[in-house]
């Protein structure tokens, strides 16, 4: 709470230590109102103090005083691989980056700071908060997100995302996410990337490969020459295609790995369907663990302080599903996710099932 301003200079009823764990409760019963939840952290600590006068009012306003950035700080804090050496990929870790429209409630804020489908003049359905995300392939931990308005592309939103990425990280990323520039910038980093692209990019072969990937010279787009934008420098990267059985298109991926005796072409080609594990972590967060087809904040602060409370409970659940995974000798991806958000709500809600919140 320092490190986003939110220290507090007087004791409250409604402390910003406690505002944090009522936030989190709020994700983790997204059916419930403020009051059950109020009702449920209280049953999870019998030595709480009286909450007598305390109402949705004063809960909304002590959520408004917390304010967003102290639960980005505190995900980020928490956010951490939790996948095990024997789950790397050649040494490296493999992450995914992909994004997520999470419907928010059709207030006059929220619709100006996020956004509609549909045109200025005839927007449809209610304003969408956009949420780019890295998460780890193998253990399904959100490691980094950010979050953008419906309008925001993916590309630019996911710009802000330099967690855990880095040296000794693969990240796998689809077409929509393309960009030289971001490319030159991830590479710079350290991270190996491994990417599919239009068909129409990386056409001038270098090298043809014995495994029948080739190198290939990739330039800016004539379109980023032509609007005045600074051009991205070529680079040569290696270019995998295929086919996937039952379908006519060709899957052209490139990659930074060019060692193709160390990174065989067909062991790519295998290892990028597994960047389909970020969507199985956005159904797990959007469709079992919200709970609700919209979410409840009624402010764009309020919008981003409970996405990234919902990230934080993910990311927790996670690490749970991992520990008891190893304690039994098993694979956390073999266990039920679900089952697991249902063992954490009833444990929290057993006596001495919260953390303490006392400062």
């Amino acid at each position: 709470m320092g490190e986003a301003g939110r220290s507090e200079k007087r004791r409250r009823l409604l402390s910003a230590r406690f505002t944090v764990y009522f936030v989190l409760a709020m994700c983790l019963f997204p059916q419930a109102d403020y009051l059950e939840v109020l009702r449920l952290v209280k049953t999870g600590d019998k030595g709480l103090r009286s909450w007598s006068g305390v109402n949705k009012s004063s809960l909304s306003r002590a959520r408004q005083r917390l304010g967003w950035p102290v639960m980005r700080e505190l995900f980020r804090s928490v956010a951490r691989p939790l996948g095990a050496d024997g789950e790397l990929f050649r040494g490296l870790r493999v992450l995914a980056l992909d994004g997520i429209l999470l419907a928010v409630p059709d207030s006059a804020g929220n619709n100006d700071a996020f956004g509609k489908s549909g045109s200025q003049r005839s927007p449809m359905g209610y304003p969408q908060a956009r949420v780019v995300a890295v998460a780890e392939c193998s253990s399904h931990a959100v490691l980094d997100a950010a979050i953008g308005g419906f309008k925001d592309s993916e590309r630019i939103v996911s710009d802000a995302l330099d967690a855990h990425i880095g040296t000794g990280t693969l990240l796998l990323a689809d077409r929509g996410l393309w960009g030289l520039a971001r490319w030159h910038r991830l590479r710079d980093q350290g991270t190996h990337l491994l990417w599919r692209i239009e068909r129409r990019k990386a056409r001038r072969v270098q090298d043809v490969l014995p495994d029948g990937s080739y190198l290939a010279r990739i330039e800016a787009n004539k379109h980023s020459k032509a609007a005045g934008t600074v051009k991205a420098p070529p680079a040569l990267v290696r270019v995998i295609e295929y086919r996937v059985d039952g379908q006519a298109d060709i899957v052209r991926l490139i990659t930074s790995l060019t060692d193709h005796e160390k990174y065989p072409a067909e062991e790519l080609a295998v290892l990028y369907a597994r960047r389909w594990e970020i969507e199985l972590v956005f159904d797990e967060i959007k469709t079992h663990q919200r709970g609700r087809p919209v979410l409840r904040s009624q402010t764009p602060d309020g919008v981003r302080q409970e996405i990234y409370a919902h990230l934080i409970v993910h990311h927790a659940t996670r690490d749970l599903l991992e520990e008891a995974a190893r304690l039994h000798c098993s694979i956390a991806e073999r266990t039920s996710f679900t089952r697991a958000l249902h063992v954490v709500r009833r444990s929290v809600i057993s006596p001495s099932g919260f953390s303490p919140l006392s400062p």
